[in-house]
């Protein structure tokens, strides 16, 4: 398997309860944003960062749960046939590192890069073509994407960083909604691993199986542990705060008002 093949995992297999009738027949990833859904806008900056980087491979991984059967539907309707449709069985009862390790079980990964997107994250599709474009190209192991902008609230993702011994930018040290000390930002639901990094986590995942303790973590959890362990994790800032996880309509709306006006 070249190096140059990056393989992008989506995680979509949440129900999304708090958006209520919105995707009752579909997951978050299929949420519609004024005539277009969530998966048009990233597979949108997947294909121009496939243009920006003719000579590499990026594999599409898309995890699914709840409403398989619309993202299933949605591939054929759109002609994504080179879409790699993964199924989390326990979508219901384990936290989204289960629906992560679905996909590094599925993904090989030696010699490869694997981003990691979270399937409510809306983001400017030239966004996240750059950072993919800088994913496949960086000689870091391991990229989070991290705002370091939007004041903090509760519920942020925080992070805290440092500079690991050797690194020449900012590594993470703690990620997590509680117990960070002194965050400098809030993880927005994008990553890239690979080499060690990407092997680390994924054990650190494999470990999360069968402990009752973990069924609702994070899958930010094992990073937090990766980096204290001395995986060097880079900062990758955003350009903004013009992102949204979108959990509930307020967030839709928030979205709506993302979009390009015409």
């Amino acid at each position: 398997m070249s190096r140059d093949t990056t393989h992008v995992a989506i995680l979509a297999a949440g129900r999304g309860t708090r958006l209520g009738a919105a995707v009752k027949t579909r997951p978050k990833w299929l949420l519609d944003l004024d005539g277009m859904t969530v998966a048009d806008w990233h597979l949108r900056a997947i294909a121009a960062a496939r243009r920006l980087l003719p000579q590499a491979a990026i594999e599409v991984h898309v995890v699914t749960g709840h409403a398989a059967d619309a993202v299933r539907g949605y591939a054929r309707r759109c002609g994504q046939d080179d879409l790699h449709i993964l199924h989390n069985p326990a979508y219901e009862r384990l936290n989204n590192w289960y629906s992560l390790l679905v996909a590094l079980r599925a993904i090989p990964t030696r010699d490869t890069r694997v981003v990691v997107i979270n399937g409510d994250l809306f983001v400017p599709q030239g966004w996240m073509a750059h950072f993919l474009v800088d994913a496949a190209t960086t000689t870091a192991e391991a990229l989070v994407a991290v705002d370091m902008e939007r004041p903090l609230t509760d519920e942020s993702m925080k992070v805290s960083s440092g500079v690991a011994d050797g690194a020449d930018a900012a590594t993470l040290l703690a990620i997590g909604k509680t117990g960070v000390t002194d965050p400098v930002g809030e993880y927005i639901g994008m990553l890239m691993a690979s080499g060690s990094v990407l092997s680390d986590l994924r054990r650190r995942l494999e470990g999360f199986v069968g402990v009752p303790d973990a069924a609702d973590a994070w899958y930010e959890r094992a990073m937090g542990h990766s980096a204290r362990a001395g995986k060097e994790w880079r900062l990758w800032a955003t350009p903004d705060s013009g992102w949204v996880e979108i959990d509930d309509d307020a967030d839709r709306q928030k979205a709506l008002a993302l979009l390009p006006q015409e």
